[in-house]
């Protein structure tokens, strides 16, 4: 009985864990899938990306010679979308509350974002956080993330 109890248990857990286990390998994969994609990409136009980053389904990277920044949306597109950093006019951090309102308290966010102004009017929306898809617990993580962007992004601004 103890036997056929434990193999019980062993196959439960199995049955549990399995998916949960898949789910983080799959996401892992599709995101080192976007980097690779990335950086083949930025090599191929004649890119040398100093600084990247896997976030929130997106991949963003810098090239600071070139005076590039460079985005990728999905590894399955060769989208790489490119930003000229001498037509930036202005970043912004958005952090939006449940009433599309700015603010500053921090367990009110509940979506965080970099907003880059362009010179031409085409401004740009970069997510970071989105309360509907990420755990609350990134919330701090991702916030960080954004502030590092923009100070990165910042020094090429032509105000």
């Amino acid at each position: 009985m103890d036997t056929a109890s434990t193999l019980m248990g062993l196959g439960l857990l199995i049955l549990f864990i399995a998916p949960v286990g898949y789910l983080v390998y799959n996401q892992s994969h599709k995101e080192k899938k976007r980097a690779k994609k990335m950086a083949f990409l930025a090599s191929k136009k004649g890119y040398n990306l100093d600084e990247t980053e896997n976030t929130h389904g997106l991949s963003i990277g810098l090239d600071k010679t070139a005076g590039k920044f460079l985005l990728l949306r999905s590894a399955e597109k060769a989208d790489l979308q490119e930003i000229d950093l001498k037509d930036l006019m202005k970043i912004e951090i958005i952090k939006i509350d449940e009433d599309e309102k700015n603010t500053q308290a921090l367990d009110e966010i509940r979506e965080i974002s970099l907003l880059l102004k362009s010179k031409s009017n085409e401004d740009k929306r970069l997510i970071f956080y989105a309360e509907e898809e990420d755990p609350v617990t990134e919330k701090n993580n991702r916030l960080d993330r954004a502030i590092k962007w923009q100070k990165a992004l910042q020094k090429y601004c032509k105000s």
